[in-house]
């Protein structure tokens, strides 16, 4: 799935209704306006700066790879700065930026490419079997399935499954040997 038609043609679209130019930098600013920062309220997830640390301790990078419309990397850089966990992180990279949503192969490569790391040498961690494992699983990546607001599922194709990012903290350790 292109990012870039859904979120550009609704750009373009209100642009032109309104008679204004829709260049690429015009529909970026129109992006970052659209995307809701995280509030200084708001907290990680539980365990979440503890796996980046154990990844991290392990001398593996952390890229966070994110579907959405609307955000791109800066904006989550903003945010990570806010949550105290952009020492953790190596690098981000959004659909917008790889200009494809999830599950298209185009975020996944971008992050390795990012990464300087084969496939073989990934581990996806992902809270949506079709979006994150099934993509990741297709280029050669190892996969965790994590699910702390979700019921344990059925069944997953990912290498470990995780109930919280505790236990993905604990799979990694096991994965890096």
């Amino acid at each position: 799935v292109s990012i870039n038609s859904p979120a550009e043609m609704l750009i373009t679209g209100c642009l032109s209704r309104c008679g204004l130019p829709a260049d690429a930098d015009t529909i970026r600013r129109i992006r970052r306006a659209m995307s809701i920062p995280v509030s200084d309220r708001m907290r990680p997830l539980p365990g979440a700066v503890e796996l980046l640390a154990e990844i991290r301790d392990l001398g593996m990078r952390n890229v966070i790879a994110s579907n959405t419309y609307w955000r791109d990397a800066d904006s989550y850089w903003e945010d990570f700065r806010l949550l105290g966990m952009a020492d953790h992180v190596d690098g981000i990279i959004t659909s917008v930026d790889a200009g494809h949503l999830k599950p298209h192969p185009a975020v996944f490569e971008m992050a390795m490419r990012w990464a300087d790391v084969p496939a073989e040498r990934c581990v996806v961690i992902g809270n949506r079997e079709e979006n994150d494992i099934e993509p990741a699983l297709a280029l050669g990546m190892r996969t965790i399935l994590v699910y702390p607001d979700d019921p344990k599922p059925a069944a997953s194709r990912a290498h470990v499954t995780a109930p919280d990012l505790w236990a993905c903290a604990r799979a990694i350790r096991e994965m890096a040997g």
